[in-house]
């Protein structure tokens, strides 16, 4: 069913096998001599798709991050947890032992992605084809990227961390590793990307899941967008960071160059070219089809296949629920999402959803007529009462009928079964397979890691931040909001840099939900204190749809848990086995 098929032969070697659980954990990297493998163009090619295995595994959950924001509830214990207990919900503490697997993930990458650059220079110093040059270049400008993107995960959690370009020699020299400055990382990531954009082909559809020459500007762009937003609004959890306004103006107008060539240099397009489609089946449902795929939307994506390749992921099991392949249901959306969805008579907000269990209440939260007149996105992501999806069975190879949605009903015949899945009252339509393909934990669907909406809304940032709003800028967004059905920006709302902010933020918050991308921008604008209040006050409460209390969050918190929110802890396993990584002052 899927394009691409992982290479057993590669499978073979101990470097692409094995999980390599932290930096002290070293395989063999030289186990496969050149006089059995590194000889054609293939092998390196071969070789890389290890890299790209390890990148799935380190970003392909990366929806379990809008847990740690206010618009989702993630519950379980994953590789990122969120952090739950006792009826008191403190975001920081996934940021501790919850992401340690995160930590090792990233630096398998990375171990990969260094080997098969050191085997593929090799491999060019002793080539004479031209053509084979070329495609070894690629490969080498694809790990680059690969590795770009591994080194910018751990930056974003965690700061300074341990930086090597080359193979470890083995764990003598894995333990004398120290934390690289977090500005030395950024420029040696802006490094990596620069060579993969030197290199790397323009995008094309029959080579999705690889690296192209646009997926290299959006995520240089991508990094020196946030750069910026840490130099403006700074980073006090970070040892010896410092704000810098110029240094960060910089950064927002080298994003703001990146992004813009992404939008217009290489033909990309809104899927369906931004039309809305109808509210039964609003175009935004179809993007996150696995049919579409393909989509010039999609910039870049972790590239699932599936069934019985195992190569699949487990969007429905996380997603769904136990009418739709007997999924789990670990994610659904908050009370506070319904909110964030304007109305399409006026292009704003529709006063606050009241949460009353009463179908007939005026602009209640079980009452059908609450959901009317809203942005027609808010339909292709969520159901509430009365909303309806396709069932199957357990195997998920066999479609049933329609079956609705009635929370505080969950019989699984005649309302979905959402078994213990969802506190708030909704449930989320995004990225459930309404099609009979594969089982919960074997789906096809690529896991879109940048879109070209995104690069829209950060372009329309870092311009913003340099130069405030224009009609360029208007425009974009107003793309945007078009495929939701939802008219023009208010010109009010473009005014003024500050309130044209707003707009992004809106647009992130209800374009970007589940997709991972919420918590970043919490920590980059440093939004905690807004949006939970000053440490040690109430915090929230967030109730569900018959108003009852599902938890309180950052309730009575110190200042200490706000700063955690900020800046992950250092995996304690490493500290243990390397003493020179200092931990991070929050974690002190």
């Amino acid at each position: 069913m899927k394009r691409i098929k992982y290479i057993l032969l590669v499978g073979s070697l101990g470097l692409l096998t094995s999980c390599v659980s932290d930096l002290l954990d070293q395989n063999a990297t030289t186990q496969m001599s050149s006089e059995i493998f590194w000889r054609t163009p293939q092998d390196a090619v071969d070789a890389t798709t290890g890299v790209y295995e390890a990148t799935r595994t380190l970003f392909g959950r990366d929806y379990y991050f809008d847990g740690q924001g206010e618009f989702q509830f993630t519950r379980g214990v994953s590789l990122v947890s969120t952090g739950s207990g006792n009826g008191t919900w403190t975001p920081s503490s996934g940021a501790g032992s919850g992401f340690d697997y995160m930590w090792n993930n990233a630096y398998t990458v990375i171990n990969r992605a260094n080997y098969v650059l050191e085997n593929t220079e090799s491999m060019l110093n002793r080539e004479t084809l031209d053509e084979n040059k070329a495609i070894l270049n690629r490969i080498k400008g694809e790990n680059c990227f690969l590795r770009a993107l591994a080194y910018f995960r751990l930056l974003e959690l965690w700061g300074d961390v341990p930086y090597f370009a080359h193979v470890l020699s083995g764990n003598n020299e894995a333990i004398s590793l120290t934390r690289t400055p977090a500005q030395t990382v950024k420029d040696n990531i802006i490094e990596d990307l620069t060579f993969a954009i030197s290199v790397l082909p323009v995008p094309k559809s029959t080579q999705r899941g690889r690296a192209s020459l646009a997926a290299a500007y959006g995520f240089r762009g991508k990094v020196q967008l946030y750069w910026a937003s840490w130099k403006k609004n700074g980073w006090p959890e970070l040892n010896g960071f410092t704000q810098d306004q110029g240094e960060a103006q910089k950064y927002y107008q080298q994003a703001a160059d990146d992004f813009r060539k992404v939008i217009y240099d290489y033909g990309l397009a809104l899927f369906s070219e931004g039309n809305p489609g109808t509210y039964d089946a609003p175009s935004y449902w179809e993007l996150f089809n696995y049919a579409n795929e393909a989509s010039p939307e999609i910039i870049f994506a972790l590239q699932y296949g599936g069934p019985s390749l195992s190569q699949g992921e487990e969007l429905l099991r996380d997603f769904g629920t136990r009418n739709t392949g007997n999924a789990q249901c670990w994610v659904t959306p908050t009370t506070r999402l319904i909110d964030r969805y304007q109305k399409i008579s006026t292009g704003d907000f529709a006063q606050p959803i009241v949460l009353i269990n009463d179908d007939k209440y005026p602009n209640g939260s079980v009452n059908r007529a609450t959901y009317e007149d809203r942005d027609w996105r808010m339909k292709a992501t969520l159901l509430w009462d009365g909303e309806s999806m396709l069932t199957m069975t357990t195997d998920g190879m066999t479609l049933l009928g329609r079956m609705p949605f009635k929370y505080g009903s969950k019989d699984g015949i005649n309302f979905i079964n959402y078994d213990v899945g969802t506190s708030s009252g909704y449930l989320f339509r995004k990225w459930v397979r309404q099609t009979a393909v594969a089982d919960r934990s074997d789906g096809p669907q690529d896991f879109y890691l940048m879109r070209l909406a995104d690069v829209y809304l950060m372009y329309s940032e870092a311009v913003n931040e340099v130069s405030g709003p224009s009609s360029e800028l208007v425009g974009l967004i107003n793309k945007i909001r078009r495929r939701g059905n939802l008219p023009d920006l208010d010109t009010q709302k473009s005014a003024n840099k500050d309130e044209f902010f707003k707009a992004i933020e809106q647009e992130r918050i209800v374009e970007l939900i589940a997709e991972g991308h919420r918590p970043f921008d919490i920590r980059r604008w440093r939004k905690v204190e807004e949006i939970w209040g000053a440490p040690g006050g109430p915090g929230l409460v967030l109730n569900n749809t018959h108003n009852v209390r599902v938890r309180d969050e950052f309730k009575n918190i110190a200042a200490r848990e706000y700063e955690r929110f900020y800046i992950n802890r250092i995996p304690l396993k490493e500290i243990e086995r390397n003493s020179k990584l200092i931990q991070n002052k929050p974690w002190l």
